[in-house]
């Protein structure tokens, strides 16, 4: 009963407002330039960055500059060796375009996937239900067609409140919608040896002023955990 209270009036407000909001992020450029961002060093580590919302690049002309870069920099920083990060990001990808995109060919050439999963519509009041079964789903796929090797690192979803000036109210709502669905991711993740979850709780929001230095900030909870994942790799391969 909540669930079609939710589907017939409360998301499409919602969605609405987003739409319709003056200092919306999506009036922001993204990046034109190629989808993918490099750190030189020795013996690269390749990483594809895939999702929405963060991933997206908002503000930035280059990917180089967006969190894909950032994360390629501070990850080097830490492992001492290069990274090339490949983003393949979107507002409406889905579970279906991570069976699409991710092919046993494609996994076989990267060392770690980090997702940044759903658009804010998309998150915003889903029912625990169905968002457990695309987390599954996506990782059985994970279970199935990658390396043994290849590592997963899940990015927590965004408490809106914390990135974005919104009203309360809607702050509220989205923000304990978001913490429903990440204990369920957290506890998913936690169930297979080659996925990792990262809480995603940053300090500075999306806008147009100090934007590098957001995605600056918002990588520094990402970047520590993949730099340890490939490292680990690292060291099993090297015994």
């Amino acid at each position: 009963m909540f669930d079609g209270f939710r589907t017939a009036l409360v998301t499409p407000v919602i969605v609405h407002w987003l739409a319709s909001w003056g200092p919306s992020w999506r009036k922001l450029p993204v990046p034109a330039g190629p989808p993918a961002a490099h750190w030189d060093g020795p013996d690269p580590d390749r990483v594809l960055l895939f999702g929405s919302g963060i991933a997206m690049g908002y503000g930035m002309e280059s990917h180089d500059l967006a969190l894909a870069g950032q994360v390629a920099h501070q990850v080097s920083d830490i492992t001492g060796r290069g990274v090339q990060v490949d983003v393949v990001a979107g507002e409406s990808l889905t579970s279906d375009d991570i069976l699409q995109h991710l092919t046993v060919r494609r996994l076989r050439e990267l060392d770690a996937v980090v997702i940044t999963p759903g658009s804010l519509e998309h998150m915003l009041l889903m029912p625990v239900s169905v968002w457990r079964h695309s987390i599954e789903e996506q990782l059985d796929h994970f279970a199935a067609n990658a390396p043994a090797s290849l590592r997963v690192v899940f990015v927590a979803l965004p408490e809106v409140s914390r990135i974005l000036p919104v009203p309360r109210l809607l702050g509220v709502i989205a923000d304990r919608s978001a913490q429903r669905l990440n204990r369920e991711l957290h506890r998913l993740c936690a169930r297979r040896d080659y996925v990792e979850f990262v809480p995603f709780l940053p300090r500075e929001r999306a806008g147009r002023a100090g934007t590098g230095r957001t995605y600056a900030n918002w990588a520094s909870f990402i970047a520590p955990a993949v730099a340890s994942t490939l490292d680990e790799y690292q060291k099993v391969s090297a015994r």
